[in-house]
């Protein structure tokens, strides 16, 4: 038995080309349906080599499942075969476009078409990669008081569940189309990291074993070796941010313990090498995410910094 592949969407461009948006469905026996999506931008690619891992493993063990696991493992191609976070011609950002408008431009009508496609799934899972300026730990993002969704991402073999509130740009995102949505996210911004692939992956594959789809023996990995993360809220992390432009150094790494005080980065001059100023750790704990992107401005955002209990 293979997976079925469907276009969902096939949107025309200005040049008289089509893009096709397309999922592949692995269906056997009775239980949930579960959606994992990937690539809404086209600057993440770690999410997408996660959705092809998870399909490989599913298309190895299909008659083995109960019930269905919908993979749309590239919703933005256009933006991933050139490496950019909007959509090309139209500069949209796809993530910014929900729900959609039927009849409208490209990323609206696939915007629309998803979340038609996605209606009266179990369970809706995103996958990304790290902003394209970060590093960032693994980790899985919820809705602030969804604790359904925060209990079940703490099988998602992260190191952190992030409780986060809503941003006013979040009712025109994917994941705040469907309730209890988990965000799964982490790597390098547009680059591939392997050790966080497979994170991700077998975190992927965790939760379908948790929610009764894939069982215990197709597993790729022993189910104890899963990591546990705490459950964290807005209020335990920090975002820093730059008092003066230059280059940032980090002398730290995604999850890296960091006492109080202690230093993530400096600010050089690029011409003289000065430095210009020394960026401290408000609070310890972790270090959830890095700026890689070097060049910053006063006010540019350079670390978040969690505060969780092995910190």
């Amino acid at each position: 038995m293979t997976a079925q592949t469907s276009v969902i969407c096939s949107a025309g461009m200005p040049t008289g080309d089509r893009v096709d948006i397309v999922r592949r469905r692995f269906q056997a026996g009775e239980g949930p349906r579960v959606v994992l999506v990937a690539g809404i931008r086209g600057d993440a690619p770690e999410g997408i080599r996660v959705a092809h891992n998870v399909a490989r493993v599913l298309g190895a063990c299909h008659e083995q499942l109960c019930g269905t696991v919908d993979i749309y493992p590239c919703v933005n191609p256009l933006a991933a075969h050139r490496g950019l976070r909007n959509w090309p011609f139209f500069d949209q950002d796809l993530n910014r476009r929900f729900p959609g408008r039927a009849n409208a431009h490209a990323p609206d009508l696939v915007a629309r078409t998803l979340v038609d496609d996605v209606q009266g799934a179990t369970q809706v899972l995103e996958v990304r990669g790290a902003h394209a300026a970060f590093a960032e730990a693994p980790q899985a993002q919820v809705r602030s008081g969804d604790s359904e969704a925060a209990k079940l991402a703490r099988s998602a073999n992260v190191h952190v569940v992030w409780s986060r509130a809503p941003g006013p740009a979040a009712p025109s995102t994917f994941a705040w189309q469907f309730p209890n949505t988990i965000v799964l996210e982490g790597g390098t911004g547009n680059r591939l990291t392997p050790e966080v692939a497979t994170t991700l992956s077998n975190g992927v594959l965790n939760l379908l074993n948790v929610l009764g789809v894939l069982p215990d023996d197709a597993l790729t990995f022993h189910w104890a070796g899963m990591s546990r993360p705490e459950v964290v809220g807005d209020e335990q992390v920090h975002r820093i941010r730059a008092d003066v432009g230059g280059l940032f150094l980090p002398r730290h790494r995604p999850w890296d313990a960091v006492g109080e005080g202690e230093s993530l980065g400096e600010v050089i001059d690029p011409i003289s090498g000065a430095q210009l100023a020394e960026i401290p750790s408000p609070k310890a704990g972790r270090v959830l995410a890095l700026r890689e992107q070097p060049v910053v401005l006063p006010g540019s955002m350079v670390a978040r910094v969690v505060e969780v209990s092995d910190g």
